[in-house]
């Protein structure tokens, strides 16, 4: 920013006493008050009233710088982009193709609720009709065998009783396999969004509209995280910083108090302010 000099009107008010020559005779004293105007004299800087710096989320080297100092730019713009790498881009388009096949997988598994439920059904009937003839077995020979097959016919019934439930519950679709199904999309589009998102931190856009008033980055530059590059400015209004006032100084400030500023680039120019912050 601008260097300037800062002088502050000071009212100094000094009595001064009037008296005879003779020191014997005591007489009333007269006294004059003069004011004298003297100036405090300090260097500031001068910056947008309203101004905000930005950086990168991610580190990297600057691929591409597309505004320059003193260009408006509106919310949103794209201002600068660094280098992606190519693990991150390996990594978008790996997690972009698992996506694809778990929606391919619940949607085929959501297409086959009916087929799911006919084979369900079928296979209780086979079930039944096993036990029963198992039982048959059993009944005209009750050997240890024909004992054990009965007993593997009862539980495969069982457990197609239940694998029908839960189908029916489901409309079709196993509870348990429809819940590992979504599970497995929405953890490959968290993925996807999270590479998607460290790839989109590559381009520094604009977070509020208004000119450029400083760049500090340059194409081939490595940036850190959190390191301001850019700094955006309302040029409308201006205010000036300064912080080399002494503790003697700064107590003859006040505030509304009236200033002169001159610029270094601007020294026969004289402009008005006064002091709103101390």
């Amino acid at each position: 920013m601008k260097k300037l000099s800062i002088l502050f009107g000071l009212f100094i008010i000094t009595a001064i006493a009037i008296s005879g020559c003779s020191p014997k005779i005591e007489e009333p004293v007269e006294t004059e008050t003069i004011a004298m105007q003297t100036y405090l004299i300090t260097e500031g800087k001068l910056m947008p009233a309203n101004y905000l710096e930005q950086s990168f989320s991610v580190p990297g080297q600057v691929l591409e710088l597309l505004v320059n100092e003193g260009d408006a730019v509106e919310l949103g713009q794209v201002i600068a982009k660094l280098d992606v790498p190519y693990d991150a881009m390996v990594a978008f388009s790996q997690n972009q193709l698992e996506v694809q096949n778990a929606r391919i997988a619940l949607d085929n598994l959501k297409r086959n609720a009916d087929l799911n439920l006919a084979q369900a059904k079928l296979d209780l009937f086979n079930a039944q009709t096993a036990v029963e003839e198992a039982q048959d077995d059993f009944d005209s020979d009750d050997s240890e065998e024909n004992q054990l097959k009965l007993i593997i016919a009862e539980e495969t019934l069982k457990l197609a009783e239940e694998n029908l439930t839960n189908l029916e519950d489901g409309n079709g679709i196993n509870p348990d396999q429809l819940n590992a199904a979504e599970t497995r999309v929405t953890t490959a589009m968290t993925a996807m969004l999270a590479a998607q998102t460290f790839i989109d931190n590559h381009q520094l856009k604009s977070n509020a509209s208004g000119n450029v008033a400083d760049i500090n980055m340059k194409v081939g530059e490595r940036v850190t995280v959190g390191v301001p590059v850019i700094t955006y400015a309302d040029f409308a209004n201006w205010e000036i910083k300064t912080d080399n006032l002494t503790e003697i100084d700064v107590v003859n400030v006040k505030i509304g108090q009236k200033v002169e500023v001159v610029l270094d680039a601007l020294p026969e120019k004289t402009f008005l302010g006064e002091v709103s912050d101390i």
